[in-house]
Order: C-alpha cells, then structure tokens, then sequence
C-alpha cells in the first residue's frame, strides 16, 4: 500500500515553513475536466519571499516537476496466418 503525498506534506517538504511563517497558495491551475494540475505556493522567510510549483501527477501525488505529458505511440501487433 502507498501512502500519497498531500499538497501539504510536499510544502512543509520542500519549504520548511517554521513557527510564524505565513504560506499562500498564489496561483491554482485546472485542467478542462476541473481538477487542479498545478498551484502556486509562496512563503515569506527572512530573508525574502520563497516560491514553488507544486505539480499534481497521475498517481495523485504532489511533486515540484510536471508529470510527462502523453506521447503518441505505434505498434505493428503481429498478424496470425
């Protein structure tokens, strides 16, 4: 059994928010279907703001790469004579 990565797991992951640290989801985008494929998160940290792309992948996990998209594919199947 897997366990999925929720979009918050992948954040404090990837940014470590601390004690006081503010995190905003800036920018959500959706694919034609309506779910969400991609957001914008931000983090301001001492030394400035800090911002990543969170990408959501077939196997509903959360990662900061986008998934590869679907190439066309041929195939000759073998023929029975």
């Amino acid at each position: 059994m897997t366990v999925q990565q929720s979009l918050r797991m992948a954040v404090v992951k990837w940014l470590a928010p601390g004690d006081g640290h503010t995190v905003r989801v800036l920018t959500v985008q959706r694919c034609a279907a309506g779910r969400i494929v991609s957001v914008r998160v931000e983090m301001e940290g001492a030394n400035g703001p800090r911002a990543l792309f969170f990408f959501r992948h077939a196997d509903r996990e959360w990662r900061v790469f986008p998934p590869d998209r679907a190439r066309p594919a041929m195939g000759i199947e073998r023929m029975s004579t």
